[in-house]
């Protein structure tokens, strides 16, 4: 009896032990699991910044748009300290000060760069009356879903966010969307994709710029509380290098 006891209690435990690895390597969801891409896998965050992206995608979704929420869902990663979260959503921050406002600004960039490089119009599907936008979300995903291949931004603000700090979350990766969606002449990666991260460094003393050998990675890494000289623009002459168009 004490054996059977034994061999019983050790397959139950064998059992949790698959339950918990099921668990665990089971993908996210359906649309995660289907098809393969060429894309980088996401940059891992901390759960914290899961959790307040989550907070934000939803806000977005609810208060601006369901373009807005998947753009920044699918193609934005944040990876922030927490008084940086708390004033880059903080809603009593009103207008462009903050970075509910500022996505409006950011995923409209994401929108022209991605008509422009020829993936589809994303404000001819979303800029319709309510049903209607809501027939084309499949449509509007698939669009996403094809520019996360080919374009993706991440920004870093490990500090506490003082000072100047939280002006300059906002700006630089503004600044590198604005270069890709509006400025002319057209930037177009020259590598055909271009995958960002925007470093906002409280060590950093100057804005550089790094590309990677194979050209679609670029690393720029910017001062966190000191607004610099943009004398010469460092950012759009090292964002240069890798457009075609130049």
């Amino acid at each position: 009896m004490a054996t059977m006891k034994k061999i019983l209690l050790t397959l139950a435990l064998a059992g949790c032990v698959c339950c918990a690895s099921a668990q665990i390597t089971k993908p996210a969801s359906g649309k995660q699991a289907a098809g393969k891409t060429n894309a980088p896998a996401a940059p891992l965050a901390p759960a914290e910044d899961k959790e307040k992206k989550a907070e934000f995608v939803d806000r977005l979704f609810s208060e601006q748009s369901y373009l807005n929420a998947q753009i920044v869902d699918k193609c934005f990663t944040f990876k922030f300290s927490p008084t940086c979260w708390a004033t880059f959503t903080d809603p009593a921050i009103g207008g462009n000060d903050a970075g509910f406002g500022q996505m409006k600004y950011w995923t409209d960039y994401v929108v022209k760069y991605a008509k422009r490089e020829g993936y589809g119009d994303l404000n001819s599907l979303a800029n319709v009356e309510a049903a209607v936008e809501k027939a084309n979300r499949p449509m509007i995903d698939d669009i996403i879903k094809a520019v996360r291949e080919k374009f993706s931004l991440t920004v870093e603000a490990p500090m506490p966010c003082t000072g100047k700090a939280p002006e300059m979350i906002l700006r630089y990766p503004s600044l590198v969307l604005r270069r890709l969606g509006q400025t002319t002449p057209d930037w177009s990666p020259k590598a055909g994709a271009a995958f960002f991260t925007v470093l906002i460094s409280p060590t950093s003393k100057a804005i550089t710029v790094k590309i990677s050998p194979d050209g679609k990675q670029y690393f720029v890494a910017a001062p966190a509380y000191v607004e610099i000289d943009t004398t010469g623009d460092p950012l759009y002459t090292g964002l240069e290098r890798g457009n075609k168009n130049r």
